[in-house]
């Protein structure tokens, strides 16, 4: 099996290192990363909107206007697990699929869960596995949650669980020929100073708030969720990804790419409701 690898924490953080390690179990690893942290990029691309730094040789906008129309270089530099590509995690999934034709693109093990669907978009991590199903290639998402511990302290060593676990996600799945009807995966696994109770096969919750404040001149954003997390107290529902980590489970979410738009029947209440706004 070829894998390719990559995260959005950078290509020097610990869970991907300590994913690549458990990967080359089933088969040949292929790292291409993000040089710098890149959490949080969603589906971002270098390509025509967040241009690499000019200095390390990268281009800012579309490249219509150079030599090889609508095409713009994306700077790299070799690393001892692979590639460290000055881009997004999206950047590294097109660089990599097209490149090394993978059977499957895996993304993490990321520091911190990525929980429900109103945050999955917003994930670098989840974002790859999506970009991956995008372009034909089934994608894995594997996070840990780290809610509580302190982040700059972690080491391979700690996510060597999460990571096997990813591994054994991605060989039953292949073993199971799940990607006739999955597109791709989101998994979670709790932290690693805690027992695992099991898994669950889960969907992604629909639970989501977040606040705001302007004061002393300041603002400033507050997530209650991830505070309720933290004390153990959550509304999600039994079957959600939330509920299943903060119970000690595993979280395997099947996910699909949007299929299908609008009813017919909205279309037409739409057709009627716009057909005169270029008077």
């Amino acid at each position: 099996m070829n894998i390719l690898l990559t995260n959005d924490d950078g290509i020097d953080a610990p869970g991907l290192r300590a994913l690549a390690s458990a990967l080359e179990a089933i088969g040949d690893v292929t790292v291409v990363a993000p040089a710098q942290n890149q959490s949080a990029v969603g589906r971002g691309l270098s390509y025509g909107r967040m241009g690499p730094d000019g200095s390390n040789g990268g281009e800012v906008g579309l490249g219509d206007g150079s030599a090889d129309p609508f095409t713009v270089t994306i700077p790299h530099e070799t690393h001892e697990l692979g590639y460290a590509i000055h881009g997004t995690p999206c950047d590294c999934v097109i660089l990599g699929v097209d490149t090394f034709e993978p059977d499957v693109v895996v993304a993490g093990c990321n520091a911190g869960a990525n929980l429900g669907m109103h945050v999955l978009p917003r994930s670098g991590t989840a974002s790859a596995a999506t970009e991956a199903a995008s372009l034909g290639v089934p994608g894995i998402a594997v996070s840990m949650d780290v809610l509580g511990l302190d982040r700059s302290a972690l080491e391979p060593a700690d996510f060597e669980r999460a990571s096997v676990i990813g591994r054994n996600v991605v060989d039953r799945a292949f073993t199971a020929d799940v990607f006739d009807a999955v597109d791709y995966f989101n998994v979670n696994v709790p932290r690693p100073d805690r027992s695992i109770e099991g898994v669950a096969i889960t969907h992604p919750t629909a639970q989501y708030d977040m606040h705001a404040d302007l004061a002393d001149g300041r603002f400033s954003i507050h997530n209650p969720l991830w505070a309720e997390m933290a004390q153990g107290d959550i509304p999600d529902e039994d079957g959600s990804d939330r509920r299943a980590v903060l119970d000690q489970r595993v979280s395997v979410s099947p996910l699909t790419l949007p299929q299908s738009g609008i009813d017919d029947g909205i279309i037409d209440r739409l057709d009627d409701c716009f057909e005169d706004v270029t008077d």
